[in-house]
């Protein structure tokens, strides 16, 4: 019973999370802005790490959220890629300054994360092994980075053509989530991969590149847009929940399908609600290092500590991982600021 008290608490929180100080407008001026985004990302961070519980405290509301959890990855990686389309249409020759702008996080930050958690390991376990296991917790950044490379590439190949760099990136990207997703279901790769989750880069570019025609084509009867996407995304989550163990078309492109549909509800609902408030903001500020923190800091509890609940160490990760995550962030924040002021005096 302790169990569901305290998930019913989690549950009852993210929906606070993400509806407080929520606004009804005629037409949301700040469609899927840096805010709008940001609260998100607070919300998607949360979910997040529901689904990376040790399956020796694993419960079945965590287990059914968690479900669900990999759209929040698909959403991270559409808030990306939108926001690199959006600053490449304003400023083509921006393609020159791309890696000195965007390396310094995607490396800072997983290199300070592995760090902490190897004198952390270090100093409580005199472990130095778990170099490896921390190492698999960074590498959504690599993913990231694939996905970098694959935009870099296409805008130095068709820079002058907007259309053509956008579908070769998207092709670029698909191409490498089905390979990898093969290699793994081989068993030529046996670390995590995120095959269909990196769609969500295709889907940020798409976005990026129709925000003002999906705008218009919405906003009108938007009641009725938003509850046929919605019962959309509810019969496909039902039905990836009884075929997601098949091969391919379940744990593929089912998983897909309805990451998107769910992206879209999304979507269509922040063209009339306008979000934000300080908590998401501030869990969505330092998302990118909770994702990062939560599933080692499992392992570290788990080794620390024989929990009597599930419940107990999924709200203790939740609280410890937010708490290192800021500091992390705020860390990160100078050492940044640093390498950036260092690689912008020599250019």
């Amino acid at each position: 019973m302790l169990d569901y008290a305290i998930m019913l608490l989690i549950i009852l929180f993210l929906i606070f999370d993400i509806l407080y100080k929520a606004k009804i407008v005629p037409v949301n001026e700040h469609f899927f802005d840096k805010n709008n985004t940001q609260a998100m990302r607070g919300f998607w961070c949360m979910v997040i790490i529901l689904v990376h519980v040790p399956t020796m405290y694993q419960n079945r509301i965590q287990d059914m959220i968690g479900s669900f959890a990999y759209i929040g990855v698909t959403f991270f990686f559409m808030t990306s890629a939108y926001g690199l389309t959006l600053s490449q249409d304003r400023n083509p020759e921006g393609i020159k300054q791309f890696w000195r702008k965007r390396l310094p996080k995607i490396l800072i930050v997983p290199a300070l994360v592995m760090l902490v958690f190897i004198v952390i390991n270090y100093l409580i376990f005199h472990d130095l092994l778990c170099i490896f296991g921390v190492f698999n917790s960074c590498l959504w950044a690599i993913w990231l980075l694939g996905c970098y490379l694959a935009f870099w590439l296409s805008n130095m190949v068709f820079r002058k053509t907007k259309t053509m760099w956008k579908v070769l990136t998207c092709v670029l990207v698909a191409t490498g989530s089905l390979v990898m997703y093969f290699l793994q279901k081989k068993g030529i790769v046996t670390v995590t991969t995120w095959a269909p989750e990196c769609f969500g880069f295709i889907w940020g570019i798409l976005l990026a590149s129709i925000k003002m025609q999906f705008v218009e084509n919405v906003k009108n009867r938007w009641i009725l847009k938003w509850s046929f996407v919605a019962v959309i995304a509810a019969i496909i989550g039902i039905t990836y929940l009884k075929f997601k163990h098949v091969q391919f078309t379940g744990d593929y492109e089912l998983k897909i399908i309805l990451g998107l549909a769910i992206l879209l509800f999304t979507l269509v609902a922040n063209v009339r609600i306008r979000l934000g408030n300080s908590i998401n903001m501030f869990l969505g500020e330092i998302s990118f290092e909770i994702y990062l923190i939560h599933s080692e800091m499992f392992i570290i509890l788990s080794r620390m500590h024989r929990w009597s609940s599930s419940g107990k160490i999924i709200l203790v990760d939740i609280g410890v991982s937010v708490f290192v995550a800021f500091v992390v962030h705020a860390i990160s924040e100078k050492l940044i600021e640093i390498v950036k002021n260092f690689l912008q005096d020599r250019m």
